[in-house]
């Protein structure tokens, strides 16, 4: 048990150097929430969310099956996702606008799991507002970027926050 307990404490001591000491990505002009290889930003109610780069990106795109889910979040545990169902490539796609419409975007704070934001078909049900767009300006198969913005309902307490000018740029897993 002891050389368990040991074992586990290298790996961790480990694992803490090696993401530490690693360097900043050249490739971007100093700015860590934009300009850089990935991004993710958002206003929230007019407040700022960018998703962390530093010390590593947590920022991630997939496409699988016709499905596109990119999320991104912060180092405390707030996270901004969407997913595109039937995603075609560069265009504008909504959600919440009908509750056939399987597309969502969701803002939320993994300590408190049960209170979210979203915009989605299902949602319009409890709040015909909760609508956004999703904008996807550019995919070349191994990055994609655009824009989005939405209303975010959360039915915990049926309140509504705003989300605008959101931005995104990830490399496509």
């Amino acid at each position: 048990m002891r050389n368990l307990k040991q074992i586990m404490l290298f790996v961790m001591v480990g694992s803490l150097l090696a993401f530490t000491s690693c360097s900043k990505d050249d490739d971007g002009d100093g700015d860590s929430s934009k300009g850089g290889s990935e991004f993710l930003t958002v206003k929230i109610d007019g407040a700022s969310f960018s998703a962390s780069t530093d010390p590593a990106s947590l920022i991630s795109a997939v496409v699988d099956s016709g499905v596109l889910a990119v999320q991104g979040s912060t180092n405390d545990g707030e996270y901004l996702r969407f997913n595109i169902l039937n995603y075609t490539g560069t265009g504008t796609y909504t959600t919440g606008d009908a509750l056939t419409n399987s597309n969502l975007i969701q803002y939320g704070d993994i300590s408190t799991p049960t209170v979210a934001w979203i915009s989605s078909g299902i949602i319009s049900l409890g709040n015909s507002s909760a609508t956004g767009t999703i904008t996807v300006t550019s995919d070349d198969g191994s990055t994609i970027e655009g824009t989005f913005t939405f209303t975010g309902y959360n039915a915990s307490d049926m309140s509504t926050k705003s989300f605008t000018e959101g931005e995104f740029k990830a490399s496509i897993e």
